[in-house]
């Protein structure tokens, strides 16, 4: 092939250079040829790890213009090569379009889309009219070095099959204006090392099937306003250093059996109203004033130089 020449030539005019003419030729490359080619090369390989790059011998068939070049074929087109290909546009924009069919792409080693070069911001922008499916057989790395937008108008629905894990560094806002559904069957450890606000402003229920244990290591404050209801169906065990309790309406408590141990047990009333099961029997109520007297008892005595005085000082209830 090296040994055979053919060119067809299309000069703008009879003294043109090769590099201001149209020509299809078959052979080496000529010196003024070598101006025109740009160096490319492709790689080959069976396997990435065992990638060659291949470059041309500047031998074979070369079809050179300075002007557009347009090829208008009625029938189909088929290109194959046999040690790879290399396309470069140098000035200007690449467009390849299917009006009616589907466009393929497959490679054995992988495909590679990559937009911008020498630090020029570029996009890539993909678009489908219907559906997008990407079937990832394989570990999946993205990396966004920016700010991350997503829209979803339908339903979304995700599942994961083994380990998650997921790192927040920042300020993280979720609103949602709908109803939140979230079932989770394992085991939920939570460690919080920061400050922490709740705020609803709507009913909220509650419910724990099992243990449930609470340490707080600090001040732990409950404000309610509106009714609040506590049923405790089995033994309630409350252990404190000191208890203070302000009530500004009525204290009602109702007990089968109510057992009291107190070093000291102090009680200021101004009515004080104790009625037993005989005493209701019978149609009696007792009622008791509790009045605090203090009486006060000076001795004196004198002996000699010395004079001692003793008070002493009592209170009745």
């Amino acid at each position: 092939m090296p040994n055979a020449y053919t060119r067809l030539f299309v000069p703008d005019s009879l003294a043109s250079p090769l590099t201001k003419s149209t020509y299809l030729r078959l052979g080496s490359y000529s010196d003024e040829e070598e101006k025109l080619v740009t160096g490319l090369a492709t790689t080959v390989g069976e396997t990435p790890a065992a990638v060659n790059k291949h470059e041309s011998d500047n031998a074979g068939l070369l079809a050179f213009t300075n002007k557009d070049f347009q090829a208008n074929i009625e029938g189909a087109a088929l290109l194959k090569i046999g040690r790879g290909q290399t396309t470069e546009v140098t000035n200007g924009n690449s467009q390849h379009q299917v009006s009616k069919g589907t466009y393929e792409i497959s490679a054995e080693n992988g495909v590679s889309i990559s937009a911008g070069a020498n630090g020029t911001p570029a996009d890539i922008i993909l678009t489908a009219s219907n559906r997008v499916k990407l079937i990832n057989n394989g570990d999946k790395l993205e990396t966004t070095v920016g700010n991350s937008e997503k829209q979803t108008m339908g339903d979304t629905k995700e599942l994961f099959q083994g380990t998650k894990f997921t790192c927040m560094r920042g300020a993280a806002t979720t609103l949602t204006m709908a109803r939140n559904v979230s079932m989770f069957f394992g085991e939920a450890f939570t460690f919080k090392i920061a400050r922490e606000c709740s705020v609803n402003l709507s009913d909220m229920n509650s419910m724990t099937i099992g243990n449930k244990l609470d340490v707080v290591e600090g001040h732990d404050v409950k404000q309610v306003i509106g009714s609040s209801t506590k049923c405790v169906f089995g033994p309630d065990f409350k252990s404190a250093d000191s208890d203070t309790k302000i009530l500004r309406k009525s204290d009602f408590k109702l007990a089968p059996e109510d057992f009291k141990s107190v070093g000291r047990d102090m009680k200021f009333c101004k009515t004080s109203v104790l009625n037993t099961d005989e005493e209701l029997r019978k149609g009696q109520s007792n009622v008791e004033e509790y009045k605090l007297v203090t009486r006060k008892a000076e001795i004196t005595s004198s002996s000699g130089n010395e004079e001692v005085i003793q008070k002493n000082s009592v209170n009745f209830m």
